[in-house]
């Protein structure tokens, strides 16, 4: 489908066709103008930022910057502000001539994105390349590894032989403060201590159970104590027994 615009001028938008090949058809119409607002921002500086819309979803970064850069002069960068569907972007160039070449450019211009000089990746092809530019090269994150652990080493030892250094005054007294930081060489707890950690912990679990919630545990803790007196009786009356016999019973 090719887009259409009456007004090209309208809102201060110029146009330009962009399409996939040079076999394709179909074309779509690209909108642009000079990046400039109230609060300009550092990424896209004034007077080098071209906004574009209606990019196209196959459109690649790689293969706008490489169009823009043969049309215009050299890109430094190129930015969707959105990743699905048509999209909008920054094209940010390296000097301000190449912004007013863009201006310059005919509403008669043809983009062709896959061509001889460059490769515009599409399906299963730009799904892999994604996924391959995402993986991290495992030689390069251990180098960068290493020179941070080292950076943090130096940043460490100087911290230190800067204390060191603040502590001694100028008569050359040197203040010992404890280097011990919270929680090292904490002292061992006693068993009795340990004892009495357990039992309040085993108090706070029975807490938590909930003891004679159904009937049979009702009947059960009954029967339980039942036989706890039946035994207690037993033991007793037997001792009582002990005493008649050694004849140191006494009741009155």
């Amino acid at each position: 489908m090719v887009a259409k615009i009456n007004k090209q001028n309208a809102r201060g938008f110029k146009t330009l066709w962009i399409r996939f090949d040079a076999d394709s058809s179909d074309k779509h119409q690209l909108f642009f103008k000079e990046h400039s607002v109230r609060n300009q921002e550092p990424e896209y500086p004034k007077n080098q930022t071209l906004f574009v819309l209606n990019v196209p979803p196959y459109a690649t970064v790689d293969c706008l910057k490489h169009e823009f850069a043969k049309l215009c002069g050299s890109v430094r960068s190129v930015t969707f502000s959105n990743a699905k569907g048509f999209k909008n972007a920054y094209v940010v160039f390296k000097k301000e001539s190449s912004l007013d070449k863009a201006m310059e450019l005919s509403k008669d211009c043809v983009i062709t994105l896959n061509n001889n000089e460059n490769v515009c990746c599409t399906g299963l092809e730009k799904w892999c390349k994604e996924y391959n530019d995402a993986l991290c090269d495992e030689q390069l994150l251990k180098k960068e590894i290493e020179e941070y652990v080292a950076s943090y080493d130096k940043q460490v030892k100087d911290r230190i032989a800067q204390e060191k250094a603040a502590k001694e005054d100028d008569e050359g007294w040197v203040t010992v403060t404890s280097g011990k930081k919270r929680g090292q060489f904490a002292p061992s707890r006693k068993e009795s201590t340990i004892g009495k950690v357990q039992q309040k912990e085993e108090q706070r679990k029975k807490k938590k159970q909930l003891l004679n919630f159904y009937t049979f545990q009702i009947r059960e803790t009954k029967k339980q104590n039942l036989a706890e007196l039946r035994k207690k009786f037993e033991l007793d009356k037997k001792r009582l027994q002990e005493l008649k016999q050694k004849r140191t019973f006494k009741p009155f």
